[in-house]
């Protein structure tokens, strides 16, 4: 990278020290060491840092160290395709071998200095007037004689921020469900967040979830001396058969590294397309054949397989055959003392709870909690979320306000100079790709149930509704008319340069082509180079049709919009404040109050606004009269209207409350 973006100190002398780093990647789980690795091999790029506030890397995994914690997902799949995963010596790796993994990752890659551990980011801000994100962070260097933890916070400086927080990072903490929380006294344990060393040894377990992780904590205590067990589940999950390792474990563990190393092709399992009937028909007859009978009506899906995520069954089953276990499938209550209560009324009942097990999931739909992120504007990265009904980005890397702020390292995201100052998508791109992803994904499969995907039903953040083919090329591909770029003095200078050999290229192409057709129209077919020509123009002619057809759908949209509830067009007063009481009065919420000073700057301000589909109020006197409107609607080129610059809001003379 230019020597001017390397990792240095600022402001030493004035009292105010800060660090300066390129890249700054906050989070050092599976994405941010992904993220760390390609920066290194693919873009060449040493000058980064990445921040974690554990105090190993892994993320999820370094936290999550229940009993039984594994990983259901093949450890061939569930690995780098940089850095393939072929020497596990099981199918499943536990959450120590993950581990293992990831970090000897780290040390071949030579990232291990780049990581600082015990380090959180509080607050992200993006400075406009230098083009970089201002950090504060908090670090963790011990404990104090009475085990307080001691912190100091630090301002960091950064050209462009990877959150790589991920999604399993804050865990559902008590169900908002069960009153009396402190009522209860007993030991409370969460499966995020299991102590290294602990004993439940004789005593009344009560695990309250069904997923995954519930899925193996049970059958681990079962093989312990627990003195019984509850297991408290909302729905009945769909069960997959364990893949066993072929041969058994100790040959797969012996042959597999070997064969999977020569023979990549073989890491490849059976492939997809079967008919989900048959795929329920299979995972209802292994419940059937391993579980009691009297739970088999609880254990049964209501919903359709794949809405959920299906649990691979890790003796979960046959551990129910146990006097011990008791699965209960009425609602939690509430606490008291050392006991919990299920059901309602005649329907209640209370169990005996010496220790309880909260293996209730994540926040997954709470994207980078509890972190403060501001752009341009001051715009809150979470308030932009909840007025657009949910967390967002555009290819699921970026958002708009938002420049140089990536939530996952894409394909090829940096080329390694600095012609660029700062990149962010357009808002229309946003908005259109955002209701794309609502649109597609209301007719899959995770649109047919409540799961920890949509949150309990309601937008689903977390999975993308098309397939990953798509999603990769996408981002190998991606669109730069949907980026807003500001290019540095050579960059601008270098686009200048390129744009100009184009047009020397083409010029020297038509010139040849002419000249060759007269010089060689006595020993050359004439028709061939009439028909090259007659199609060049006809696919010119093609592409302005649709630049113009383009342009008038943008401007039937743009009348449509003066006529829609979007703008309020009766004659309001001058001052902001009368305005914001007179919208009250209406039952409207304007988040915008544009006060034009033209016909041009109202034209603008409608056409930016609608842009950003924020509910806004136009006001002042004379500037939605008649004549104003007759100016844009009978506009013949939307080339003024800039629907993507932020700097219209300042340039024609807006006000924002």
């Amino acid at each position: 990278m230019a020597g001017s973006l390397r990792i240095r100190v600022e402001n030493a002398y004035d009292g105010a020290p800060r660090t300066f780093y390129p890249v700054v990647v906050i989070g050092a789980g599976a994405s941010g060491i992904a993220a760390g690795c390609r920066l290194k091999q693919k873009c060449g790029c040493d000058q980064f840092l990445v921040f974690d506030r554990q105090s190993g890397i892994g993320g999820t995994w370094w936290r999550n160290r229940y009993p039984g914690v594994a990983c259901d997902v093949p450890a061939f799949f569930y690995s780098f395709s940089f850095a393939p995963n072929y020497l596990s010596k099981t199918i499943f790796p536990s959450g120590r071998d993950y581990i293992d993994y990831l970090y000897n990752v780290v040390e071949r890659a030579g990232i291990a200095d780049k990581i600082q551990l015990n380090t959180e980011v509080i607050s992200l801000e993006w400075i406009e007037k230098d083009a970089e994100w201002e950090q504060y962070i908090s670090q963790v260097y011990g404990q104090d004689s009475r085990g307080k933890k001691t912190e100091a916070v630090e301002i960091v400086r950064a050209k462009v921020v990877i959150s790589a927080v991920g999604v399993l990072a804050e865990s559902s903490e008590w169900p908002s469900s069960v009153a009396s929380r402190d009522t209860y006294n007993g030991q409370l344990l969460h499966s995020a967040r299991w102590p290294d060393k602990i004993s439940l040894d004789g005593q009344d377990v009560v695990l309250v979830g069904s997923g995954c992780s519930a899925a193996q904590i049970a059958p681990a205590l079962l093989q312990t001396k627990v003195k019984s067990l509850t297991q408290i589940k909302r729905t009945a999950l769909w069960l997959v058969p364990r893949v066993e390792e072929p041969g058994g474990r100790d040959a797969y563990a012996k042959w597999a590294p070997r064969i999977y190393g020569m023979i990549p092709g073989l890491r490849y399992t059976r492939p997809n397309g079967r008919l989900r009937k048959q795929e329920e028909a299979s995972c209802l007859a292994h419940m059937r054949a391993l579980a009691p009978i009297t739970y088999h009506d609880q254990l049964t899906p209501t919903y359709q397989l794949g809405c959920k995520r299906r649990i691979y069954d890790n003796d979960w089953l046959r551990g129910m055959h146990d006097p011990r276990f008791m699965l209960e499938s009425r609602p939690w209550r509430s606490v008291a003392d050392t006991s919990i209560t299920v059901g309602d009324g005649d329907n209640a009942k209370t169990y005996h709870a010496d220790t309880l097990i909260l293996a209730t999931g994540f926040e997954a739909t709470q994207f980078l909690q509890p972190i403060s992120v501001v752009g341009r504007h001051g715009l809150s990265l979470h308030g932009l979320w909840a007025t657009r009904g949910g967390p967002h980005a555009y290819l699921g890397t970026a958002v708009d306000g938002f420049p140089n702020f990536f939530l996952i390292l894409g394909p090829n995201t940096f080329s390694g100079h600095t012609s660029v100052e700062s990149i962010e998508p357009k808002t229309i791109a946003v908005q259109t790709w955002l209701t794309g992803i609502r649109r597609d994904m209301a007719s899959t499969v995770f649109a047919s149930c409540q799961s920890w995907y949509n949150g309990g039903g309601r937008y689903n953040s977390v999975m993308y509704p098309r397939s990953q083919l798509d999603f990769y090329l996408r981002c190998r591909f991606p669109r730069l008319s949907d980026m807003n770029r500001m290019l540095k003095p050579q960059g601008r200078e270098r686009q200048l340069w390129r744009r100009m050999g184009r047009v020397v290229v083409v010029g020297v192409l038509t010139c040849a082509l002419i000249f060759y057709r007269e010089l060689w129209k006595y020993t050359v077919d004439s028709g061939i180079i009439d028909r090259v020509a007659d199609t060049t123009m006809s696919m010119m002619s093609f592409v302005s049709r649709t630049v113009q057809e383009s342009r008038e759908d943008q401007l039937t949209t743009l009348q449509s919009l003066l006529h829609s509830d979007k703008i309020i067009t009766p004659d309001l007063p001058e001052h902001p404040t009368l305005v914001q009481t007179w919208a009250s009065q209406k039952q409207m919420n304007p988040r915008l109050l544009i006060r034009p000073n033209s016909t041009e700057s109202l034209s603008k301000a409608i056409a930016y606004l609608y842009s950003s589909s924020l509910e806004f109020a136009i006001y002042g006197q004379g500037f939605m009269s008649a004549s104003a409107k007759d100016v844009l609607v009978s506009t013949s080129s939307l080339d003024d209207f800039h629907l993507d610059k932020h700097s219209e809001l300042v340039t024609i003379g807006a006000g924002q409350t």
